[in-house]
């Protein structure tokens, strides 16, 4: 994991990173909007605290996965890297 210091004091990160958020309601629907807004305008999120912010650049598709047992419903959307495209020509 890489990380940097930007202008506002944040650490950017790039690479691994893992972390659990634990949400009310109203807070994980204002999330879920903001981050559909995100997803609608363009490929690219950036996620942030007062101390970190996470870029990132996704393709897309982006992969949903529902899941269901007695207790507990997961729903996991999966970003994947948007790759830069390698160009050929010839001549």
């Amino acid at each position: 994991m890489e990380i940097s210091t930007k202008d506002e004091g944040r650490k950017t990160i790039d690479g691994n990173f893992s972390k659990e958020f634990l949400m009310d309601r109203k807070e994980l629907s204002e999330f879920l909007r903001k981050l559909a807004d995100e997803i609608e305008t363009g490929n690219e999120l950036e996620l942030k605290t007062d101390e970190w912010v996470l870029p990132f650049h996704f393709r897309d598709n982006i992969e949903v996965e529902i899941e269901k047992d007695r207790d507990e419903l997961e729903i996991e959307l999966e970003f994947d890297r948007l790759e830069e495209k390698e160009s050929l020509s010839i001549g």
